[in-house]
């Protein structure tokens, strides 16, 4: 049996579709037997109870001639294949003329085995499950304002609940769902052309007991594996919220046939949790609000003439709040975030780029003929992201973003396949997917602050000021942690055309956008891979632990000033080889810190000659443990190369490997002994670095007499003091007052310590283009070594 729907689907099919009450369906009308009339009961109301079992060959949407088909529809037992689900809807007319329903759903399951769309013979998007038991209440009645609409309230709580996604046997599904929604009030009427949905109210709490994975395809929407024992998990989620939203629908696509959405929400409170063995990280006190324009979803094709269902929009803004993000035993807290963003049609770098993803079947080639492919654009015209630590707030602004290319999803099971290597898990593609970034500045303390620099301290956290790129590769998501539940990572990511920037100057200082000057890494190709990473949530924090990864990242030429054309400092090559290294991030920064002298307390540090920091409770700990391992092969190794005095080809392009080089090669980290006695000195302790990062504010004092490069005058020695009433937002006082050192400047506070037993340098050799390699020095050896610091960062005007 083929359905076939054509324009915008009615409401009631929505309804239908979203289990709201049951569905009544038939291919012909037929009588009813005296046994299906007993069922039917009429009191007060009717009661209407059935064992439904349906299913269709395809189900297929058109939109201008091309269509989209839902293929192997069935629905029934989830638990017993073959078999009925469960209905039972009682319907009453209320004394205010509402059509009341109450409706028991048990045991249903609705399954499309194949997405597909027209055009594209051979693969398919994959197949999609959807396990539950439903109760709930909805009541409708015509509008009694206007009259022009209707008026309806709903109620219901869904438990044993499974979302899952299949491709080539392998499934990834949302496991033990429970969820409990209460829309009051909600009203739908016809506004001119356009369908108007709105909520003034929407109140709901869920919960995910696990997400699993299953590579047999045997086993489809079971929590259990053949021997009885679980399925392996990523974790759980959970959260509530409260919202109101307004949503038009309207007829008409990009081009031709299709729909419009426009919608605005407002995010009055919610929260959001994901839970590991017990542990969990959360987001609490989530609030904020978004505005779709111009949504339009259609079936044709992408920019490369490839069928595929599109979905284009026209604006997206938005603002929103996490009052603070926990995680560990203690409930210890980050910090505050706040993300505002623009999504909107912009140039950048002289091409246009819009918002837009086109979902297409097949995935990854080698992975099979079922997977997902996103043909996807973006365009973030502008967002600022801020940061606030116990009361200290810091902007990342004019964050703007593009890029364009092909995201692949399977559902993929170890092993190789036409010569692609596949891991147990989700996998995520990227196929020439160019894409960049870049930052303006930074602000402190409110969002009409003066514009700053300052975003090279974002080196610290892996972040560039700016970065543009190609990339290809894949990340795969195991179930399953270190131990218990958690995830598993499989990594192997390949940029090319890679322009970065260490140090750069705002791109727009409000004259216009301009060319950002700074110290740049460009020609850059980048190799890596990692194995068997697991991150898992702690009672201490955020724990990661590779078992190998190993990379090269090869930079063609280091340049001060333009990007493009700066001059060049060489060519640098950098190779990372490391086995058993682990990371820690922890709530909390540095606490209490004497700067500048010792001391545990504020009399001890200030009689030293030091400055007592209160840092606060939240902020950021990071303990890093690299074990740098011995070289393997020409890959898997540790060394730095830099080369100069490089000959250029036709071009004008400079020859890798044609000038002078300097090579440290095959450095690696040791204990200093063989204290196992297996006849190599082993490598457990590797690099270990503590890193507290606070947003704090510190003292800054004037380097020379006269003004600065803002106009703003003092004195050497002068303390820097923020104050709004200035011009610049800032003066220069030679003796501060106490309230003038509460209004001292914010910044990045990093408080390290970095050692190691033993770290080798097996060779360092001068390379000349003629003469070849010389070795200056075999065998250095540093041992013992302790590093502690105390910086505070701000940023300089």
């Amino acid at each position: 049996m083929t359905r076939k729907l054509s324009g915008i689907l009615p409401l009631s099919a929505v309804a239908l579709s979203l289990g709201s009450y049951s569905m009544i369906t038939a291919a012909d009308l037929q009588s009813l037997d005296d046994r299906a009339l007993s069922e039917i009961r009429g009191q007060s109301g009717i009661t209407i109870e059935t064992d439904l079992t349906m299913a269709a060959d395809k189900l297929s949407y058109y939109d201008d001639g091309k269509g989209v088909h839902l293929e192997g529809m069935r629905v029934g037992s989830s638990e017993v294949p073959g078999q009925g689900a469960f209905h039972r809807t009682r319907i009453d007319i209320g004394s205010d003329a509402a059509l009341n329903l109450e409706y028991l759903v048990e045991d249903r399951r609705v399954e499309f085995s194949d997405i597909r769309l027209a055009g594209a013979p051979g693969v398919s998007m994959g197949g999609i499950f959807f396990d539950h038991s439903l109760q709930g209440t909805l009541s409708l009645r015509q509008q009694t304002v206007g009259g022009n609409g209707y008026e309806f309230d709903s109620a219901y709580t869904m438990t044993g609940g499974r979302l899952g996604y299949r491709t080539n046997g392998n499934s990834v599904f949302l496991d033990d769902i429970t969820m409990s929604v209460e829309a009051l009030g909600v009203t739908l009427e016809r506004v001119g052309q356009t369908l108007e949905l709105t909520a003034p109210r929407v109140t709901g709490s869920w919960q995910v007991g696990a997400i699993r994975y299953s590579s047999d395809p045997a086993i489809y929407g079971r929590s259990t594996n053949s021997n009885g024992d679980l399925l392996p998990s990523y974790g759980g989620l959970s959260g509530q919220y409260e919202l109101s939203s307004t949503t038009d629908i309207s007829a008409g696509g990009r081009a031709g046939e299709g729909l419009r959405f426009d919608n605005e929400t407002s995010i009055h409170s919610a929260s959001f949790f994901y839970h590991d063995d017990g542990h969990a990280l959360a987001l609490r006190d989530i609030t904020g609000s978004y505005r779709i324009q111009d949504l339009r979803l259609d079936v044709g094709e992408d920019w490369r003439g490839r069928p595929a269902v599109g979905l284009t929009l026209g604006r997206m803004e938005g603002e929103f709040e996490v009052g603070a993000i926990e995680i560990g035993g203690a409930g210890k807290s980050f910090g505050a975030f706040n993300l505002s963003f623009l999504l909107e049609d912009q140039v950048f770098g002289g091409r246009n780029y819009t918002n837009a993803l086109y979902l297409q079947g097949g995935g990854h080639v080698d992975a099979g003929a079922q997977g997902l492919r996103l043909a996807a654009q973006w365009s973030l015209r502008l967002s600022d992201l801020s940061y606030t630590e116990d009361g200290n707030r810091v902007i990342i602004s004019g964050l703007q973003s593009w890029g364009q290319g092909d995201i692949t999803v399977n559902v993929t099971r170890d092993g190789v396949q036409g010569g692609t290597r596949f891991y147990d898990g989700l996998r995520i593609g990227f196929e020439g997917l160019e894409a960049g970034y870049r930052i303006n500045g930074m602000r402190v303390g409110s969002d009409d602050a003066p514009l700053q620099g300052g975003t090279e301290l974002l080196l610290a956290l892996g972040i560039y000021p700016a970065y543009d790129f190609t990339l290809d590769g894949h990340m795969t998501l195991g179930a399953g942690g270190a131990s218990g539940e958690g995830l598993i990572i499989n990594s192997d990511i390949h940029i090319r055309d890679g322009r970065a920037a260490v140090i750069a100057a705002p791109y727009d200082e409000g004259n216009g956008e301009q060319p950002q000057k700074g110290l740049w890494l460009t020609d850059m190709t980048y190799d890596g891979h990692v194995r068997n990473m697991t991150l898992d949530v702690t009672d201490e924090g955020l724990a990661l632990a590779t078992e190998e990864s190993w990379s090269t990242m090869d930079i063609g030429n280091v340049r001060i000033g333009n990007g493009v054309d700066g001059e060049s400092l060489g060519r640098l090559k950098i190779q990372r080889f490391e086995q058993g290294s682990t990371t820690l991030i922890k709530p909390g920064g540095a606490g209490n810190v004497c700067v500048g002298g010792a001391g545990a307390s504020a009399s001890a540090c200030s009689a030293s000659g030091g400055e007592w920091e209160m840092r606060g409770e939240e902020g950021v700990t990071i303990e890093m443990k690299n074990i740098l391992a011995r070289a393997q092969s020409s890959e898997k190794r540790n060394s730095l190369l830099w080369e100069t005095n490089r000959t250029v080809d036709g071009q004008g392009r400079a020859v890798n490997g044609s000038g002078t080089r300097l090579v440290l090669d095959n450095i690696y980290t040791s204990d200093g002994g063989d204290f196992d006695g297996d006849g190599v000195d082993d490598n457990t302790y590797g690099i270990q670095t503590d890193l507290s990062v606070d947003v704090y504010q510190t003292r800054v004092v004037k380097k020379e007499n006269g003004a600065d490069s803002l106009g703003v005058n003092g004195a050497r020695g002068d303390e820097k003091i923020m104050d709004a009433s200035a011009p610049q937002g800032y003066r220069y006082v030679s003796s501060p007052s106490e309230a003038d050192r509460l209004n001292r400047p914010l910044g990045f506070a990093v408080k390290a310590e970095t050692r190691f037993k033993e770290l080798t340098i097996n060779n360092i050799d001068l390379v000349h283009p003629v003469g070849g390699a010389q070795t200056a020095v075999f065998g250095a050896v540093l041992q013992n070594v302790n590093i502690r610091a105390n910086l505070t960062a701000t940023p300089i005007p």
